[in-house]
């Protein structure tokens, strides 16, 4: 298992009482996942979506998706 941590990304973002944020990292299989968590700051528990990348690029693809749509909707970035 090669694990390539030095490439893992982190980025997030704050909106009134909400959080969001997304993570470009490896599972225990060594895949790329995109893990995206949102929710209001004060709760305990958010949501999360962890989506299976073919790539280390694809997954850039995915956050810069992101990062672009959270900007779209007012987010500020941490």
């Amino acid at each position: 298992m090669n694990y390539q941590v030095e490439s893992w990304r982190r980025q997030g973002w704050l909106k009134g009482t909400r959080h969001y944020s997304c993570e470009l990292r490896q599972n225990l299989f060594g895949q790329w996942v995109v893990l995206r968590r949102w929710g209001r700051i004060s709760a305990l528990k958010g949501q999360s979506l962890e989506h299976s990348c073919e790539s280390y690029e694809e997954g850039l693809q995915i956050m810069s998706a992101i990062t672009k749509r959270r900007a779209q909707r007012g987010y500020v970035s941490l």
